[in-house]
Protein backbone atom coordinates (compact mmCIF):
# COMPACT_ATOMS: atom_id res chain seq x y z
CA UNK A 1 0.00 0.00 0.00
CA UNK A 2 2.92 2.09 0.54
CA UNK A 3 3.59 2.25 -3.45
CA UNK A 4 2.52 4.61 -5.50
CA UNK A 5 0.79 3.40 -8.70
CA UNK A 6 2.87 5.77 -11.53
CA UNK A 7 1.24 6.26 -15.06
CA UNK A 8 3.12 10.06 -16.24
CA UNK A 9 3.71 12.07 -19.70
CA UNK A 10 4.73 15.58 -20.27
CA UNK A 11 2.05 18.40 -19.64
CA UNK A 12 0.46 19.49 -22.91
CA UNK A 13 -2.46 20.90 -21.96
CA UNK A 14 -1.90 24.11 -22.10
CA UNK A 15 -0.40 24.10 -25.76
CA UNK A 16 -4.04 24.55 -27.62
CA UNK A 17 -4.05 22.98 -30.39
CA UNK A 18 -1.40 20.02 -29.86
CA UNK A 19 0.00 19.64 -32.91
CA UNK A 20 0.58 15.98 -34.94
CA UNK A 21 3.78 15.81 -34.95
CA UNK A 22 3.50 12.83 -32.07
CA UNK A 23 1.31 11.15 -34.42
CA UNK A 24 2.22 8.96 -37.48
CA UNK A 25 0.46 11.25 -39.97
CA UNK A 26 -0.81 8.88 -42.55
CA UNK A 27 -4.32 7.29 -43.33
CA UNK A 28 -4.21 3.55 -43.79
CA UNK A 29 -5.58 1.04 -41.91
CA UNK A 30 -2.50 0.22 -39.72
CA UNK A 31 -2.91 3.89 -38.98
CA UNK A 32 -6.57 4.15 -38.20
CA UNK A 33 -5.78 0.50 -36.04
CA UNK A 34 -2.66 2.30 -34.32
CA UNK A 35 -4.47 5.38 -33.39
CA UNK A 36 -7.85 3.77 -31.62
CA UNK A 37 -5.53 1.46 -29.39
CA UNK A 38 -3.63 5.01 -28.39
CA UNK A 39 -6.50 6.83 -28.06
CA UNK A 40 -7.86 3.44 -25.50
CA UNK A 41 -4.34 3.65 -23.95
CA UNK A 42 -4.73 7.72 -23.03
CA UNK A 43 -8.51 6.56 -21.74
CA UNK A 44 -6.77 3.88 -19.49
CA UNK A 45 -4.37 6.69 -18.03
CA UNK A 46 -6.87 8.58 -17.56
CA UNK A 47 -8.72 6.00 -15.36
CA UNK A 48 -5.73 5.47 -13.67
CA UNK A 49 -5.13 9.10 -12.66
CA UNK A 50 -8.70 8.77 -11.14
CA UNK A 51 -7.94 5.53 -9.06
CA UNK A 52 -4.62 7.63 -7.64
CA UNK A 53 -7.15 10.74 -6.73
CA UNK A 54 -9.36 8.38 -5.15
CA UNK A 55 -7.09 5.92 -2.85
CA UNK A 56 -4.95 9.69 -2.44
CA UNK A 57 -8.01 11.33 -0.87
CA UNK A 58 -8.94 7.80 1.31
CA UNK A 59 -5.64 7.68 2.51
CA UNK A 60 -5.71 11.44 4.00
CA UNK A 61 -9.10 11.23 5.35
CA UNK A 62 -8.14 7.54 7.68
CA UNK A 63 -5.01 9.71 8.45
CA UNK A 64 -6.87 12.46 9.25
CA UNK A 65 -9.79 10.33 11.20
CA UNK A 66 -6.92 8.28 12.92
CA UNK A 67 -8.45 5.25 11.09
CA UNK A 68 -6.60 2.30 9.90
CA UNK A 69 -7.43 1.14 6.09
CA UNK A 70 -7.40 -2.53 6.16
CA UNK A 71 -7.50 -2.57 2.31
CA UNK A 72 -5.70 -1.35 -0.53
CA UNK A 73 -7.14 1.96 -1.27
CA UNK A 74 -6.53 1.35 -4.57
CA UNK A 75 -8.07 -2.25 -4.91
CA UNK A 76 -11.75 -1.05 -5.54
CA UNK A 77 -10.60 1.86 -8.01
CA UNK A 78 -8.68 -0.75 -10.36
CA UNK A 79 -11.65 -2.95 -10.44
CA UNK A 80 -14.54 0.06 -11.72
CA UNK A 81 -14.69 1.77 -15.07
CA UNK A 82 -14.96 5.19 -15.67
CA UNK A 83 -18.15 6.10 -15.06
CA UNK A 84 -18.59 4.97 -11.62
CA UNK A 85 -14.97 6.52 -10.96
CA UNK A 86 -15.92 9.83 -12.31
CA UNK A 87 -19.10 9.35 -9.85
CA UNK A 88 -16.51 8.82 -7.00
CA UNK A 89 -14.53 11.33 -7.68
CA UNK A 90 -17.29 14.04 -7.81
CA UNK A 91 -16.62 15.33 -4.13
CA UNK A 92 -12.76 16.47 -5.48
CA UNK A 93 -13.29 17.82 -8.63
CA UNK A 94 -16.73 19.73 -8.40
CA UNK A 95 -14.51 22.69 -7.51
CA UNK A 96 -13.14 22.60 -10.76
CA UNK A 97 -15.46 23.21 -13.29
CA UNK A 98 -13.18 22.62 -16.56
CA UNK A 99 -12.15 19.40 -14.83
CA UNK A 100 -15.76 18.30 -14.39
CA UNK A 101 -16.41 19.14 -18.33
CA UNK A 102 -12.98 17.06 -19.72
CA UNK A 103 -14.21 14.18 -17.18
CA UNK A 104 -18.07 14.18 -18.40
CA UNK A 105 -16.97 14.60 -22.41
CA UNK A 106 -14.03 11.92 -22.02
CA UNK A 107 -16.72 9.77 -20.43
CA UNK A 108 -18.98 10.11 -23.37
CA UNK A 109 -16.18 9.70 -26.00
CA UNK A 110 -14.07 6.56 -24.42
CA UNK A 111 -17.82 4.55 -24.24
CA UNK A 112 -18.07 5.89 -27.93
CA UNK A 113 -14.71 4.10 -28.78
CA UNK A 114 -15.40 1.45 -26.61
CA UNK A 115 -18.91 0.10 -27.36
CA UNK A 116 -19.58 1.86 -31.25
CA UNK A 117 -16.79 3.08 -32.78
CA UNK A 118 -15.72 0.15 -34.96
CA UNK A 119 -19.74 -0.31 -35.44
CA UNK A 120 -20.78 2.84 -36.94
CA UNK A 121 -17.27 3.68 -38.37
CA UNK A 122 -16.04 0.38 -39.76
CA UNK A 123 -17.52 1.49 -43.64
CA UNK A 124 -15.24 4.31 -43.35
CA UNK A 125 -12.37 2.25 -43.78
CA UNK A 126 -12.37 1.37 -47.31
CA UNK A 127 -11.35 4.98 -48.21
CA UNK A 128 -8.92 7.34 -48.24
CA UNK A 129 -10.78 10.36 -47.48
CA UNK A 130 -12.97 9.11 -44.67
CA UNK A 131 -9.64 6.88 -42.82
CA UNK A 132 -8.22 10.39 -42.93
CA UNK A 133 -11.69 11.76 -41.21
CA UNK A 134 -11.30 8.74 -38.63
CA UNK A 135 -7.47 9.54 -37.94
CA UNK A 136 -8.28 13.32 -37.38
CA UNK A 137 -10.86 12.19 -34.90
CA UNK A 138 -9.25 9.65 -32.57
CA UNK A 139 -6.10 12.35 -32.57
CA UNK A 140 -8.75 14.72 -30.81
CA UNK A 141 -9.98 11.95 -28.85
CA UNK A 142 -6.22 11.28 -27.66
CA UNK A 143 -5.78 14.80 -27.12
CA UNK A 144 -9.10 15.02 -24.79
CA UNK A 145 -8.01 12.41 -22.86
CA UNK A 146 -4.51 13.23 -22.38
CA UNK A 147 -5.90 17.19 -21.44
CA UNK A 148 -8.14 15.70 -18.55
CA UNK A 149 -6.05 13.61 -17.30
CA UNK A 150 -3.66 16.91 -17.03
CA UNK A 151 -5.79 19.24 -15.49
CA UNK A 152 -7.14 16.54 -13.38
CA UNK A 153 -3.41 15.74 -12.05
CA UNK A 154 -2.33 19.42 -11.81
CA UNK A 155 -6.17 20.37 -10.22
CA UNK A 156 -6.65 17.95 -7.77
CA UNK A 157 -4.23 14.60 -7.60
CA UNK A 158 -1.26 16.96 -7.23
CA UNK A 159 -2.94 18.98 -4.01
CA UNK A 160 -4.12 15.77 -2.59
CA UNK A 161 -0.28 14.17 -2.55
CA UNK A 162 1.28 16.93 -1.58
CA UNK A 163 -0.91 16.76 1.76
CA UNK A 164 1.24 12.79 1.82
CA UNK A 165 4.19 15.26 1.50
CA UNK A 166 4.45 13.66 -2.22
CA UNK A 167 5.43 15.95 -4.86
CA UNK A 168 5.38 15.84 -8.89
CA UNK A 169 9.10 15.62 -8.49
CA UNK A 170 9.11 12.25 -6.34
CA UNK A 171 6.71 10.84 -8.83
CA UNK A 172 8.68 11.92 -11.58
CA UNK A 173 11.52 9.88 -10.20
CA UNK A 174 9.09 7.06 -9.03
CA UNK A 175 8.48 6.83 -13.10
CA UNK A 176 11.70 7.24 -14.09
CA UNK A 177 13.32 4.34 -11.56
CA UNK A 178 10.63 2.14 -12.62
CA UNK A 179 10.93 2.72 -16.02
CA UNK A 180 14.76 1.90 -15.53
CA UNK A 181 13.66 -1.35 -14.43
CA UNK A 182 11.96 -2.25 -17.10
CA UNK A 183 14.57 -1.35 -19.71
CA UNK A 184 16.90 -3.43 -17.67
CA UNK A 185 15.08 -6.33 -17.85
CA UNK A 186 14.09 -5.73 -21.24
CA UNK A 187 17.06 -4.25 -22.90
CA UNK A 188 19.99 -5.17 -20.58
CA UNK A 189 22.56 -5.04 -23.21
CA UNK A 190 22.03 -1.23 -23.46
CA UNK A 191 22.64 -0.81 -20.05
CA UNK A 192 26.15 -0.10 -19.19
CA UNK A 193 27.86 -0.56 -15.73
CA UNK A 194 27.15 3.15 -14.77
CA UNK A 195 23.62 3.01 -15.40
CA UNK A 196 23.53 0.07 -12.91
CA UNK A 197 24.70 2.09 -9.73
CA UNK A 198 21.26 4.25 -9.95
Amino acid sequence: MDELYVVRHEPTWREEPEPDDGYDNGTDEKTVYALFGLAIYKANVLEHTLVNTLAMARLITAEEQGEQLIRDPWAQGFKDMMGKLIRRAEPHVSAYPEVVDDLTNSLKRRNFLVHHFWRERIPETVAEASRARMCADLKADCRLFTQTDERLTERVFDPLARKRGITPEMIEAQYAKERREVMKRYEPESFTAEDDSD
